[in-house]
């Protein structure tokens, strides 16, 4: 080396071990300085500490660089090398060989060419954006002078056209104003005239309104009282018409009374023939009881006269008497079977008679039955679909029944709620003729108070008087709803509000709401909206509840509700719970509460009063819409219903033929056959008659030729037996005469008692069909009045529609008079105006023609070739004139402009910027050369680096194996290349062989043998270009022994002439060094103790 000093490396921080440096040398290097680390950027060099830049040029100035630590081979960096990259190897060959200088050049050439490129941009970057647009503004310029130049000569004829334009068109003006001047003086004096007129014509129109409006008068107020006759005669006409629905069903109930009291008498009859039968029985019993009380007086007598030595026949007569009277009988009843014999005949001759007649008819008859079995069979067909309708056509009948009782009761209901109402109620529904307005009721909501009631009773009436006469306002769907309930019989003044006109209110706004709640809550008080404390009924009048609560408060006291209505930040309508009103306007209204009327409560009242009302008008409308539905079924099957109909019709009037016919055939036979048998029946009594007086005779005559005093015998032992009979039959009559004395009485009392009751049940029905015709006759006496009422209403309607109307019609022309009296005036106070405006204009026409003559005389004198075509001032042709002016007025505002933009230096400034700008295309040239000859230079340096470079990787390929296989005997080392599309260099793979035999793959080596492969690789690497000193610290920590010393042995023979300092701890490396360096710690500092070896050289 050439540096003379002797250097000694000594650490400052305590050292844990001992550590042994050994200095292997070719050349001698005395040390006798000290170098140690002191902190993180101070050293103790030279037993003198000394900061980092004068360590740095300590080894500068033996040629070392303290930045590039490739001198100094630790064994972080062998371990490092052991897993680097193909890329990083070359990256470090390159390094240590110095081909960055190649680099560096070529970033220089670069910087330069970057440099020369920036001033062509800036010489570009000057001809385009200031030399070249200056170049062509100034062509441009240059361009638009000449142009100027053209164009100002062209100019000044075109002038003078227009300026004769001007002036004949001014001229004409000047004669048009004049003409229409006069027109207008004309017009305004026409005008006047008939504004003169308007007054009378305005004053006849005015008394015909006023007489039309006086006979208006009387058909208004005879309508007034019509509507109010009219729904008098209504109202009577539905009572009318329910009592005589009243009586109609009181007559049905007492017909089926009747019905009832003829069923019981059918009843009674059964009872009565029960107790005939045995009546007759009785009668029998008593005809008996007779017969044998007149056959034991018979006896007795003819045992008399027996006795007294008459001869007595067998009735109790004498035998001449008894026979007498056979006789008399006999003659008797044989005139009576001849006359018998004879009307027999005479029947018999006229029942054959009529059967002839009825056989001639048998063919008529069959005739009918055959029609009336068709229609049997249609009625048959048409009963099957009918079956499906008949029952509906029973419940319309039931229901029409029951709608005819509710409408009954509804009207006594409403009659009676009338009343009350009259007798100091008050009602809250809308009157007015709903007959007149069907389907209007829907849309009527009810009053505000009916819809929003109060959420606690407390606040009652502070909403009342806080709304006032809001709540009893009729709430409706629209306007049009509430004008046709005013048209049609309104029959009070009511205030309404339509859904549809109310606006959304904008209420007490969040700002004075706060300010009002920090007053209530600072005087201790009650606040609210008004609208927060009632309930609505239907989510549809929530911009009816906004309307009337949503625009005051309600408090607690008078004191509060002053506070709110006159405190500036508030300034909203206050009441308080009892009543107290406060205005922001001043006004304050309170006092007693005990006279208002609580509307609520009323309306609370008065719905509890019409709520069963109500309810039979819901169940009118219900039984209305159940009879309508099967109404519209019925409608539905009309056809079907018609069919049956005419058929059972058709079937009806063919049994009433037939049996019309049959009746007519059947008759007299059946009363001739009645009668031909009775009398048959009397003339069979009359031969038996006459056979038992025959017989009578014969036992008579046999009686005679008897013994007397036998007979007397028999009779005698008759009597006996016959008095014995006697005695039974009244005893058994005595046992049930009482029992027949009951049975009868009871029999006549129930049968007195049933014809009591249908004769008075007959006599009610009598009396309530007076009164259902006299109901009938008061009906339509009351509707006949309605008509009458109506039509002389629709009279009195028409008459005042067509006052009205002529009303209408005089108001129109008034008012057409009033418009047209002040379009005259305005119109002739305009003109006045105009005609000012016109002479104005007209003196300042003259004027200006006057001075366009002074200005240019030759308008004078060329003024009579104005109006020629072939002259230069025609100005008929409208388009050509317009063509010209506008021309003109182009060339004027294009010189106007031209002649400010104007610059007539621009030819000399022109040539000045012409030579500039080639000045700097020339210099832009020689830069662009420049350039090209700088990209020339970089692309021979490119191929310099690549030259060395590839020659450097051959020689440290070649040492690195000398190294490799000095360390390791039969073992050798070579760098493979890698090469990209350039066929450049981009890395270096380290690939080592055995004995010959290559390994795949470095991990196949063992740890040591990797260390020392990458110690040897980086000792080749710094062989290119070697060092004076090389620092190893532990690089064979990793090693065995045998490698330790193979390492000294290298370092010998293939660096002889440089210096190493190894750090070691392994005796195999101190068997080679020159020097020791043996350092340990002594009281917390480093001591190194210098030991001479002699395995080196001096």
């Amino acid at each position: 080396m050439r540096h003379a000093s002797q250097l000694n490396l000594l650490p400052m921080t305590p050292v844990r071990r001992r550590r042994d440096t050994a200095v292997r040398s070719t050349r001698s290097l005395p040390l006798d300085g000290r170098l140690g680390w002191v902190g993180s950027s101070s050293f103790f060099l030279n037993n003198t500490v000394s900061m980092q830049s004068k360590v740095k040029r300590f080894f500068e100035s033996i040629s070392l660089n303290v930045d590039n630590p490739h001198f100094m081979v630790l064994q972080g960096t062998v371990h490092k090398l052991i897993g680097m990259r193909s890329q990083d190897i070359l990256s470090l060959i390159e390094e240590a060989v110095g081909t960055k200088a190649f680099d560096h050049r070529r970033r220089t050439a670069e910087n330069l060419i970057r440099s020369k490129e920036k001033k062509m941009e800036e010489i570009d970057n000057n001809i385009e954006t200031q030399i070249g647009p200056m170049l062509r503004a100034m062509k441009a310029d240059q361009d638009e002078y000449e142009r100027f130049v053209q164009m100002s000569e062209s100019i000044e004829e075109k002038r003078r056209f227009r300026i004769a334009f001007e002036y004949e068109e001014q001229r004409q003006r000047l004669e048009e104003r004049t003409e229409r001047r006069a027109a207008v003086e004309r017009d305004v004096v026409v005008s006047k005239e008939q504004l003169k007129l308007l007054p009378a014509s305005e004053d006849a129109s005015t008394r015909r309104l006023m007489e039309l409006q006086k006979s208006l008068v009387t058909p208004a107020e005879a309508v007034i009282s019509l509507h109010e006759e009219e729904s008098l005669l209504k109202k009577q006409l539905a009572r009318d018409e329910a009592h005589v629905e009243g009586a109609e069903k009181a007559l049905r109930l007492l017909e089926e009374n009747f019905h009832k009291l003829e069923k019981e008498k059918e009843k009674q009859a059964a009872r009565i023939e029960q107790f005939a039968s045995k009546k007759e029985q009785r009668e029998v019993l008593m005809e008996r009881l007779r017969a044998e009380k007149e056959n034991v007086a018979k006896l007795k007598r003819s045992l008399q006269l027996q006795t007294s030595g008459v001869r007595a026949g067998m009735s109790g007569l004498s035998l001449e008497e008894e026979r007498a009277d056979i006789e008399r009988q006999l003659i008797h009843h044989g005139a009576e079977a001849r006359r018998c014999d004879e009307r027999i005949k005479e029947l018999e001759r006229q029942l054959k008679h009529f059967v002839q007649k009825a056989a001639t008819r048998g063919e008529t008859i069959a005739k009918l039955e055959k029609e009336l079995a068709r229609a049997r069979e249609r009625v048959d067909a048409e009963a099957e679909s009918y079956a499906v309708v008949a029952p509906s056509e029973s419940q319309a009948s039931a229901l029409q029944e029951e709608l005819l009782r509710l409408r009954a009761e509804y009207w006594e209901a409403n009659d009676a709620l009338q009343r009350e109402m009259g007798n100091g109620g008050r009602g809250f529904d809308v009157e007015y003729d709903r007959l007149a307005c069907p389907g209007i009721e829907q849309h009527i909501h009810g009053r505000v108070a009916e819809l929003i009631v109060p959420k606690e009773e407390k606040y009652a009436m502070a909403l009342m008087v806080g709304a006032q006469t809001q709540l009893l306002r009729v709430v409706v769907t629209n306007d049009l709803v509430a004008e046709k309930i005013i048209r049609h019989g309104l029959r009070q003044r009511t205030a309404f509000l339509p859904l549809n006109t109310l606006q959304p209110s904008k209420g007490v706004d969040s700002g004075r709401m706060e300010e009002a709640k920090r007053i209530a809550a600072r005087k201790g008080g009650f606040l609210a909206i008004a609208k927060d404390l009632i309930e609505i009924k239907d989510e549809a009048h929530c911009i009816v509840a906004e309307h009337v609560y949503g625009q005051f408060f309600v408090c607690s006291s008078l004191d509060l509700a002053q506070e709110l209505a006159f405190n500036p930040a508030v300034r909203c309508k206050a009441v308080s719970l009892d009543g107290d009103v406060a205005e922001p306007s001043g006004l304050m209204t309170g006092g007693s509460t005990q006279r208002l009327r609580d509307i609520f409560a009323e309306i609370r009242a008065y719905h509890e009063r019409k709520a069963p009302v109500g309810k039979l008008r819901i169940k009118i409308a219900q039984v209305e819409a159940e009879l309508e539905a099967v109404q519209e079924k019925l409608r539905q099957n009309a056809p079907l219903i018609r069919r049956y109909k005419e058929a059972e019709e058709a079937m009806g009037l063919a049994e009433h033929k037939l049996k019309l016919e049959q009746g007519e055939t059947n008759g007299p036979v059946e009363e001739l056959g009645a009668a031909l048998d009775e009398e048959r029946r009397r003339h069979e009594a009359e031969c038996e008659a006459l056979r038992e007086l025959k017989e009578r005779k014969v036992a008579l005559e046999r009686h005679t030729r008897e013994d007397p005093d036998m007979v007397r015998k028999e009779m005698q032992e008759q009597l006996s037996m016959a008095q014995k009979r006697s005695c039974a039959l009244a005893r058994e009559e005595e046992a049930g005469s009482a029992e027949f004395e009951r049975m009868e009485a009871e029999i006549m009392q129930l049968a007195a008692d049933l014809e009591r009751k249908i004769s008075e049940v007959q006599e009610e029905i009598s009396h309530r069909t007076a009164a259902r015709d006299e109901a009938k006759a008061q009906l339509d006496e009351t509707r006949g009045k309605l008509e009458k009422v109506v039509e002389q209403l629709q009279r009195m309607e028409e008459q005042r529609q067509c006052l009205e109307k002529e009303v209408e019609e005089v108001q129109q022309e008034l008012q057409q008079l009033l418009v047209k009296k002040s379009s005259l005036e305005s119109f002739i106070k305009n003109s006045e105006v105009d005609l000012r405006d016109a002479a104005k204009a007209a003196e300042e026409l003259k004027k200006s023609v006057h001075e366009a003559e002074r200005r240019h005389p030759w308008l004078v004198e060329e003024q009579n070739t104005f109006g020629r075509s072939d002259g230069p001032y025609y100005f008929e042709d409208k388009a050509r004139t317009a063509a010209t002016l506008q021309e003109l007025r182009e060339a004027e505002s294009q010189a106007a402009v031209m002649s400010k933009r104007l610059n007539r230096k621009a030819t000399i400034l022109y040539e000045e910027r012409k030579k500039e700008y080639d000045e700097l295309v020339l210099q832009r040239s020689a830069l662009g050369e420049d350039r090209d000859a700088i990209q020339q230079c970089i692309l021979g340096i490119e191929e310099k680096k690549w030259h060395a470079l590839d020659r450097m990787v051959k020689v440290v390929s070649s040492v690195f194996s000398k190294l490799f296989s000095t360390c390791l005997p039969g073992a050798a080392a070579v760098l493979r290349e890698e090469r990209d599309d350039q066929h450049h260099l981009c890395g270096l793979q380290v690939k080592v062989m055995f004995n010959g035999k290559e390994k795949e793959s470095l991990s196949e080596l063992s740890g040591g043998q990797r260390s020392l492969l990458a110690l040897c690789l980086i000792l080749a690497i710094l062989r290119v270009r070697q060092a004076p000193v090389y620092i190893l610290d532990e690089v064979d920590a990793a090693l065995d022994p045998s490698h330790t010393q193979n390492i000294g042995r290298m370092l010998q023979t293939h660096f002889p002439s440089s210096q190493f300092l190894l750090v070691s701890l392994k005796d195999g490396m101190f068997s080679n060094a020159d020097v020791l360096y043996q350092v340990s710690n002594t009281q917390g500092y480093s001591e190194i103790t210098r030991i001479e070896s002699g395995a080196g050289r001096g």
